[in-house]
């Protein structure tokens, strides 16, 4: 029993380690949830990819829900202020067309530098309206090297050839045991 014990968790270990491993790349349709607010008649849920968040190219995706149920018809607009320091305003009008799920509008736009930006999200539906905001910290432009896009495949696949390899291994030397123990009893027979 402990020998298939032990077997058992160096394979969730493995499990664990590729999961972790593969983790990274993994992504939610809106990116990472920012702020759910009440504007007016409507209830506003942000959210922004990349995560975290960085100057340069961003996304930010809107769900705009009333009355329990997701608006699909509803004008969104974006407006980001500096809430420090010098800088301009930006204001960019969400879509459909530019959302990775059906259910979200999303702008895709640059943000042209690092702190903390005030973001207010405009609604309007026919005659009803409303506004609300939040606050997102944008880091400063990092490069990230492209190896931590590509690392974790090769780095998966190597971890299932040494976790194949043990187990080749392991089972040659429970049948040399076998083998032995056998030879032994027909020995000892005789």
């Amino acid at each position: 029993m402990g020998a298939a014990c032990s077997r058992r968790w160096r394979g969730v270990l493995v499990a664990g380690l590729l999961c972790a491993v593969c983790a990274r790349a993994a992504l939610a349709d809106g990116g990472r949830l920012r702020f759910r607010e009440a504007a007016g008649p409507f209830v506003v849920t942000l959210f922004t990819t990349p995560d975290p968040l960085t100057a340069g190219r961003a996304d930010f995706s809107v769900a705009v829900e009333q009355a329990g149920k997701l608006v699909e018809d509803a004008q969104i607009d974006l407006i980001l202020t500096r809430a420090e320091g010098p800088g301009g305003t930006l204001v960019v009008h969400a879509t459909h067309a530019a959302a990775t799920s059906r259910w979200l509008e999303a702008a895709n736009f640059s943000l042209p530098a690092a702190g903390v930006w005030r973001v207010t999200v405009r609604v309007r539906r026919g005659a009803e309206a409303g506004a609300c905001s939040g606050e997102v910290e944008v880091r400063a432009a990092r490069a990230q090297p492209w190896m931590w896009d590509v690392l974790p495949v090769p780095l998966a696949g190597l971890l299932l050839l040494l976790h194949r390899n043990r187990k080749r291994k392991y089972r040659q030397k429970r049948r040399r045991q076998a083998e032995r123990a056998t030879a032994r009893n027909g020995a000892r027979a005789v």
